[in-house]
């Protein structure tokens, strides 16, 4: 069911509305407007940061991408997250493996490592090259998939679905910051909750 409540405004001197929905996994889902209408946009938000089991209960905020599809509901989201926030130390291997694969790709397209390498050869390194090749070791350390959950860091979910329509399923992207990929960041692609999909820069994609 769908409710709402007021809030007062002082600096702009008007009346918030906030529209609520309750999800039975992470609770009170809210929607903003302001001077006094009720929003029209479909787009929802967690009322908080929400503990997340996945990534050791780190708090972060979901988006409900209602505005996308039709077909997306509540009931259907919550399916999803359950499946999401149940213990599944496979999907978390998985995610590991592939995010640890991203990384060695982005070297070998970079250069990263080499680039280390290469510095380290030169003798007599002036000041600023030194001070690179400092901020650069922790990439060395990156060795394993074990590891490359150091690395990133998750920033926002949204739930959502296929709006081409050629894919069944409730999709969760996780969208994080990236150390090696500091420009385009990270994502991640799970369907309902237990499968991944894929993991790539972010592009909003889902397959």
């Amino acid at each position: 069911m769908t409710k709402y409540f007021s809030t007062v405004n002082k600096k702009k001197d008007c009346t918030l509305y906030h529209l609520v929905m309750n999800s039975r996994i992470i609770g009170q889902l809210i929607q903003d407007s302001a001077l006094g209408e009720l929003s029209k946009s479909k787009k929802w938000v967690s009322k908080q940061a929400i503990e997340t089991p996945f990534f050791d209960n780190k708090k972060i905020i979901y988006h409900f991408a209602f505005d996308q599809n039709e077909k997306l509901t509540l009931e259907s989201a919550d399916l999803a997250l359950e499946n999401f926030f149940a213990p599944n130390a496979d999907l978390k291997q998985k995610v590991g493996e592939e995010a640890f694969q991203n990384w060695t790709e982005f070297n070998e397209a970079v250069g990263y490592l080499d680039a280390i390498e290469a510095i380290r050869s030169i003798k007599d390194r002036p000041k600023w090259m030194e001070l690179s090749l400092q901020n650069s070791l922790w990439l060395e350390k990156l060795t394993n998939s074990k590891l490359v959950w150091d690395y990133f860091d998750p920033t926002n979910i949204v739930i959502t679905m296929d709006r081409n329509k050629k894919r069944e399923g409730v999709f969760i992207l996780i969208y994080c910051n990236c150390d090696w990929e500091d420009e385009h960041g990270l994502q991640i692609v799970l369907r309902n909750g237990n499968e991944l999909i894929r993991i790539s820069e972010q592009d909003g994609n889902l397959y």
